[in-house]
């Protein structure tokens, strides 16, 4: 059966040729898409869990501040297992340029951020910067923070926080690979000194990040920990914060494109199983003699079924070629922009294909479900007929 299946497509070849570049072509778009959705939701959550924020915070219940230490990380850390535990003091402030002219504006409002880069390298990594202490005078600009305040790198600004003056020296003025309009009003020390500066603790913090599975065993271990920092705090998911609003725009782009190449793949299965049957049709006569040498029709419906998955399958393997030979040019090339169209639609200023095997695995299995229980009816009406009849239908 299956020797006559590969005799039976070699000589209609140029129809198992349309099948394949038609199954191929569907494959290969699929794949690329999917591919894409894959890449934007690991930019967001690269983003909302090393950039932003992590799966837990724990910050203080009124405006006060929490002590942090060596031996407080290490509380956290065995009392949920978490891979790592970050403290950060965010403050309100207002960055001016002293040297500047009239054309600028005097000020701007910004989101001081004293955090470790040397204990936060997903950070680090996002800002195009060392994974090391920032300098105790230094400090790191957002491009549009910079550019409003016509400061570049090696420039003195000078930073109003809490009542406190603080002269710093702009050490990079940084555009981050996956962007967020969070992002854009900060401006990053050194969190000890600035800790030291305005409250007159170098352990003082007001956010604790803690990298641990989001499930209520890590969350017990955390409101644990949490209750010997001496100060009343609080402990919320990533979800509960305002963090999950910069999952949405990723889950909407994702839900539209996986809806439209879906729906763009199934109308592709629906015709590649109309041009299988208008083929199977225009070879009746053929059906017609294999019936009359004595082919049940059990045999005939496995044999034509076993030619679609041959074909399918052949497809297949040229369309996930294509897209893997796609997305490792589109990564060779390193697309990337700064433009916030490209980076809102990309989740990032890098465009980065990285295919799973879910990728993979959905369109075969839709396409070979759905072409199977289409034409199965047909195959099964055209091989319960009687060869004469066939030979009526041709």
């Amino acid at each position: 059966m299956i020797r006559l299946a590969l005799h039976d497509v070699v000589h209609y070849r140029r129809e198992a040729a349309g099948v394949v570049s038609q199954v191929a072509i569907g494959i290969a778009l699929f794949v690329i898409a999917l591919s894409f959705v894959g890449s934007i939701g690991q930019n967001a959550d690269r983003l909302v869990f090393g950039s932003v924020g992590a799966t837990w915070l724990v910050e203080p219940s009124a405006d006060a501040a929490l002590s942090f230490d060596a031996a407080t990380a290490q509380r956290f850390s065995s009392a949920s297992g978490a891979e790592s535990v970050r403290p950060r003091l965010q403050l309100t402030a207002n960055i001016s340029n002293p040297n500047g002219t009239s054309a600028r504006p005097e000020s701007a409002s910004v989101s001081l951020i004293g955090a470790d880069l040397s204990a936060e390298p997903q950070l680090a990594d996002n800002l195009g910067l060392p994974a090391e202490r920032i300098g105790t005078q230094h400090i790191e600009l957002h491009e549009k923070t910079a550019s409003r305040l016509g400061v570049t790198a090696g420039d003195e600004v000078s930073v109003s926080v809490a009542g406190v003056e603080i002269s710093y020296t702009v050490d990079d003025v940084v555009t981050p690979d996956i962007q967020s309009f969070l992002m854009e009003s900060w401006a990053i020390v050194d969190r000890v000194s600035l800790a030291e500066r305005v409250h007159g603790d170098p352990g003082s913090v007001n956010t604790i990040l803690v990298d641990a599975d989001d499930d209520e065993s890590a969350r017990a271990g955390i409101t644990a920990a949490a209750a010997e920092l001496g100060t009343p705090s609080t402990v919320s998911s990533w979800s509960e914060t305002s963090w999950s609003a910069l999952m949405l725009g990723p889950k909407i782009w994702g839900i539209l494109l996986v809806s439209i190449f879906t729906f763009t793949y199934v109308v592709i299965c629906i015709g590649l199983t109309s041009l299988i049957y208008s083929a199977m049709l225009s070879r009746v006569g053929d059906l017609a003699v294999l019936k009359a040498v004595g082919m049940r029709g059990g045999t005939l419906r496995r044999m034509y079924l076993a030619e679609v998955v041959a074909q399918f399958i052949v497809g297949y393997a040229v369309g996930a070629l294509l897209a893997v030979a796609t997305v490792a040019v589109v990564n060779f090339l390193e697309v990337s922009s700064t433009d916030s169209a490209f980076a809102f639609a990309v989740g990032s200023t890098k465009l980065h294909l990285d295919p799973s095997w879910w990728a993979f695995a959905a369109p075969f299995a839709i396409g070979i479900t759905l072409t199977g229980a289409v034409l199965w009816f047909p195959v099964h009406g055209v091989s319960k007929q009687p060869a004469l009849t066939l030979l009526e239908l041709r």
